[in-house]
Formats: C-alpha cells, sequence, structure tokens
C-alpha cells in the first residue's frame, strides 16, 4: 500500500513539472513579445529583474549600442544631426568640424584632442611630445615664422614674404637689403648710384645729396639758376660771379677775365676803365673801347667832340 502511494506522489510531480516547463518555453521563444508586455503591464519588478534582462529584446539593445562607439572612439551614429544625444559632448551639426568648438566625433575641442580650435589654438597634434612641431599648450615652438613674436624677435607675421614689414622676424628697414612694398623704392643696403641712402631712386634735382652717382650738390628745382650754388647736373656749384666766366645777363664783366682796357668789380655788375680809356658804347663786353688821347669824337673822354684832332685828351687846331 505504501509503495502505491510513493508511486502515485511521483507521477503527480512529474506531470506539474511538464506543465511549467511548457509555460516557460512559450516565454522565450516569443522574447519580443514577452519584453513589450513586461514593460507595458506596469510590473516594477519586469525592468530590474533578472528574467525580464534575460529576455530582453536583442534588437531593442543593439538601437541604445549604436549611440555611441566605446570600442573605437569613433562619432555616434547620430553624430552631426544637431541634438547632443548619449555619448556626445556637443552636436553643431552642420557647423561640426575639426577646426570647430564641436568636432566631428561631436566632442568639445580641447587642447590635446588632435583637432585645432580655429583662433584659439595654434596646432594641435594630440600627443604630449612636448619637443616636437607642436607644444603640449597647442602652441608653436618659440620660432621665427610662427605667427608669434617670440622672446628676442621684434615681430612674427608667419609668413615668408620679403616685402611686407616684417622679415625674419625683424622689423623691415631701410638698408636692410629688402625692397618693401609702397614704402622703398630700392634698398641696397647702402647708397649707391641708384639707390640713395633713404631708399629713394637717386636722380638729380631729388634734393639729395647722391655722392655715388657723382653729384657735389641737389637743391632742387633751386639747381641752374645763377649763383644758386649748384649746376642743373648736380655735379658742380654751378654759375657764380668769380667762376671766371661771363654769364649774362647775370653778370656785366668777371674780375678775372677783365674786358680790354677794364677791371670789373667784385660783384660782376660792372667795369672801370683804365687811364685814357673810354667805355663809350656802353657795351661791358668790349671794355673801354675809345682811347680818349686821340679819338676826336671822344676826346679827353665820351661824347666830346673836336674840330679838328684830339691830342693827349684835348683837342688841337
Amino acid at each position: 500500500m505504501l509503495a502505491l502511494l510513493a508511486l502515485l506522489a511521483c507521477k503527480f510531480d512529474a506531470g506539474g513539472i511538464a506543465e511549467e516547463g511548457s509555460g516557460a518555453g512559450n516565454t522565450s521563444t516569443g522574447g519580443t513579445t514577452s519584453f513589450e508586455a513586461l514593460t507595458s503591464s506596469g510590473d516594477p519588478s519586469g525592468p530590474h529583474g533578472s528574467s525580464t534582462t534575460e529576455t530582453t529584446d536583442p534588437g531593442s539593445v543593439s538601437d541604445s549600442d549604436s549611440d555611441s562607439d566605446t570600442t573605437t572612439g569613433g562619432p555616434t551614429a547620430s553624430c552631426g544631426d544637431g541634438h547632443v544625444d548619449a555619448g556626445e559632448a556637443c552636436d553643431d551639426g552642420p557647423n561640426n568640424g575639426p577646426s570647430k568648438a564641436c568636432t566631428p566625433l561631436c566632442q568639445v575641442n580641447v587642447c590635446g584632442d588632435g583637432y585645432p580650435l580655429a583662433r584659439a589654438e595654434a596646432c594641435d597634434d594630440g600627443n604630449q611630445d612636448d619637443g616636437d612641431g607642436c607644444r603640449n599648450d597647442c602652441t608653436l615652438p618659440k620660432t621665427c615664422g610662427n605667427g608669434k613674436p617670440d622672446d628676442g624677435e621684434a615681430c612674427d607675421d608667419g609668413n615668408q614674404i620679403d616685402t611686407d614689414g616684417c622679415i625674419a622676424c625683424k622689423k623691415a628697414v631701410c638698408g636692410d637689403g629688402y625692397v618693401q612694398a609702397n614704402v622703398e623704392s630700392c634698398d641696397d643696403v647702402s647708397e649707391t648710384s641708384a639707390c640713395n641712402a633713404d631708399c629713394s631712386l637717386a636722380q638729380c634735382g631729388d634734393e639729395k645729396l647722391n655722392a655715388s652717382a657723382g653729384e657735389v650738390c641737389d637743391l632742387g628745382l633751386k639747381n641752374g639758376i645763377y649763383d644758386s650754388g649748384c649746376a642743373d647736373d648736380c655735379k658742380s656749384t654751378g654759375l657764380y660771379c668769380g667762376d671766371g666766366s661771363v654769364h649774362m645777363p647775370d653778370e656785366k664783366c668777371e674780375p678775372a677775365v677783365p674786358p680790354p682796357h677794364a677791371t670789373c668789380a667784385g660783384d660782376c655788375q660792372s667795369i672801370s676803365c683804365l687811364p685814357d680809356r673810354g667805355n663809350c658804347d656802353g657795351d661791358p663786353a668790349n671794355g673801354c673801347e675809345i682811347d680818349t688821347n686821340t679819338n676826336k669824337n671822344h676826346c679827353g673822354e665820351c661824347d666830346k667832340g673836336c674840330l679838328v684832332k684830339c691830342e693827349g685828351g684835348s683837342c688841337s687846331l
């Protein structure tokens, strides 16, 4: 009798287990439906219980994970849509960029990320080597050409142009051998026959004395004017009283070369006749052309005539 009761008990337990097994099988077969049912039934234990985790829809998990690629460090699938999603620190949509405030990875552009931020970082190589071409503070090494005046540099415009105001990190000046555009006409380092010391083109009349060009003077518009002190070719002192040549109409005579039978005043403006001579035609060029001792028309002096003759400066019969 006891043996029969034990056998019936075993059959009852086996049937119960079979029914439970069948119910579990239905749940696993319809995973999505089961997950939706759990989350829609309002069962608070569903999202946190072990059974819910086991039956979570694999598709739903995959969609959530795709928002951020944590294995490669690449941009999220939604990076660039203008919305800050999970895994994104920023998202400026089409304004994301390697030199923008928000990088192509939807991360805030900071020094060391490998993206040089415009107007804020001079460089960004993304490494910690402070001795290479980009320092760890995202500035270029102290060297001429980095666009930033460093110690010992008067300027640094970051270019190789040798006609602007900064050349080899020094202020452009006359005499540096480089012609500064719109400032200098030439620059031969020092004065030459073609270039003045102030880096202007050399030419007579520029009021700049250029000895290399053979100039001894340069008075500009006064060059060549009588007694100005400079000839019109800038190579001599020009015309003046006492230079040995009579310059009409500014001079009447020259002391060094007086006209015949006369002397010339120191101002080159008048002549004085020697004794018994007269400048009766009033022309200083031919000097004192009349012998007043014998000329009966100018006897003793100009315009004193004699009826017969003039002897010793006096009229005689």
